[in-house]
């Protein structure tokens, strides 16, 4: 008992800081994928220690968003003064393939296209490290006009950008 003691009152040693390793991310074979790094904050942990499923949605998100303004740069402003983006999410699907759990370095978000149609789009996506693949994702994407709030179809260079991310 004396020894946990000890142990727990000793004076705390400092935290060893480790320089986080930026390794090149491999190409694969098959369709472009856009690649988005992102660091897993320990505010993402849920009570059974690993990534809150809530919080994937945001990995996505994430991703997602810095794929289109790839495209687009910033958004035009609506007569409000926010962001008139012009697509909306319409459905998502996630598989959860194992925990992923708070870590040094970043997960990465691959993303592409798996089929554009005339209003949408299906965006593919992976959450994955060196050490494997922690989800898979799909997600239907719709233009829409932000002033109307109706479907829309696809802009010729819209089409055209979407489609440099098919297989």
């Amino acid at each position: 008992m004396t020894e946990a003691v000890t142990q727990l009152t000793a004076p705390a040693r400092p935290a060893e800081v480790r320089p986080v390793e930026v390794r090149p991310v491999e190409v694969r074979q098959g369709p472009r994928r856009h690649v988005y790094h992102r660091q897993v904050r320990f505010s993402d942990i849920d009570a059974h220690g690993h990534v809150n499923n809530v919080r994937f949605l945001e990995y996505l998100e994430d991703a997602r968003i810095a794929l289109f303004l790839d495209y687009a740069g910033a958004p035009p402003e609506d007569r409000s003064g926010l962001p008139a983006v012009g697509i909306a999410i319409v459905r998502h699907e996630v598989d959860y393939r194992r925990p992923l759990r708070f870590r040094h370095g970043m997960v990465r978000i691959e993303s592409w296209v798996t089929k554009v149609n005339r209003v949408s789009c299906e965006l593919a996506a992976e959450i994955c490290s060196d050490e494997g693949v922690f989800a898979e994702a799909r997600s239907t994407i719709m233009a829409f006009d932000p002033h109307t709030a109706r479907p829309r179809r696809f802009t010729v260079p819209e089409r055209a950008f979407l489609k440099r991310y098919l297989p």
